[in-house]
């Protein structure tokens, strides 16, 4: 004999052909709880839908169809016995006491729905959200740095001003003065030698002191900074593989903050893609005023850097044209061809150059 095995917001039923409820097992009054174990019948058998089955084994049933889709096991969904359990649901709960009268059940129900969606929200994010997150706060610190650099510049150079000269690197010349401090203690021959002709001003311990913290923040930032983007980089090369060659991770990331995510650039036309981060530019040349942009990010791109001025519109043509076939392979089939897509790029470029 056949018996359907209906999971349903009060629990397991067993039903027959007949539409006659066999067994039952009610779950616990608990909004939190009924969510878990509809989630959990999502994907397993569950132990109420179990001590059904042991039940309804015991009245003769040997085959039995459930209402979800799971491993191993017969699923069939909107059967007449589920449509029939979900139809006199009300009376069945009030039936065996599981609420009193129909508010008590529609409040139940309320709350189950809303710890269901809780769920759903926080399952719905996709990973390239993590990625954007990463490129806004990769932007953010390098603003903080840039500030607090010129900071740090400005200050230091009343003491040393020929250090902001000999050192162009921000992370060296924070290293120095965190190590470092007063210039007397320069150990370098070059930087000895300017802060002994130094014509900068005498600092005391307290001044070398706000420097040097200063100094340490920068470095703080600019190691966060590095983990943030070692972090975006895997990320992207999870996500969006293909897309992440072709752009490079930097440009990649940008493109997707901007686009709203990997879906939507994979939806774009390539010539939308082009000129993401130009939108001021074209607002401006749609009213008139100015020339139409050839390209936005995509500036940033090798390829479109390395070409001459008369070529980087077509060059970043070729560009976005190869990054929205990559951008639709990572977001529906998820094959690797980016070492194929690639070639045929540099084959494009060369050819547009040529």
């Amino acid at each position: 004999m056949k018996a359907f095995i209906i999971i349903t917001f009060i629990g397991c039923f067993g039903v027959d052909e007949g539409n006659n409820i066999i067994s039952f097992k009610l779950f616990p009054k608990n909004p939190e709880k009924i969510a878990e174990k509809i989630r959990e019948a999502e994907m397993k058998i569950i132990d109420e839908e179990k001590e059904v089955i042991a039940g309804l084994k015991k009245r003769g049933f040997k085959e039995f169809i459930f209402n979800f889709k799971k491993p191993n096991v017969r699923a069939e969904l909107g059967s007449s016995a589920e449509q029939f359990i979900k139809n006199n649901l009300r009376n069945l709960a009030i039936q065996y006491k599981l609420v009193q009268d129909q508010i008590e059940f529609n409040q139940l129900i309320t709350n189950v729905n809303i710890e269901l969606t809780k769920e759903k929200i926080r399952k719905v994010f996709e990973r390239d959200s993590l990625v954007i997150q990463a490129n806004n706060a990769v932007e953010e610190l390098d603003k903080t740095i840039n500030i607090l650099i010129e900071r740090l510049r400005e200050l230091y150079s009343l003491h040393f001003p020929e250090l902001d000269k000999a050192i162009s690197s921000h992370e060296k010349f924070a290293k120095i003065v965190e190590e470092l401090g007063a210039r007397e203690k320069m150990v370098e021959p070059e930087l000895k030698e300017l802060a002994e002709k130094s014509v900068g001003a005498e600092f005391r311990e307290e001044d070398i002191k706000v420097a040097q913290a200063i100094a340490k923040q920068i470095i703080n930032l600019l190691n966060l900074r590095n983990e943030t983007t070692n972090y975006m980089e895997r990320n992207l090369k999870e996500v969006a593989p293909n897309f992440t060659e072709l752009a490079t991770p930097q440009i990649a990331a940008k493109l997707m903050a901007r686009a709203g995510g990997l879906e939507k650039i994979a939806k774009m036309s390539a010539s939308a893609i082009q000129l993401l981060g130009a939108e001021r530019s074209l607002f401006r040349y749609l009213r008139g005023k100015g020339r139409g942009p050839r390209f936005g990010i995509l500036a940033l791109h090798p390829l479109v850097q390395g070409s001459s001025e008369q070529h980087k519109g077509r060059v970043a043509r070729a560009v976005a044209s190869k990054l929205s076939i990559a951008a639709r392979i990572d977001y529906y089939s998820k094959k690797y061809r980016a070492d194929e897509l690639k070639k045929e790029l540099m084959d494009k470029v060369k050819e547009i150059l040529g």
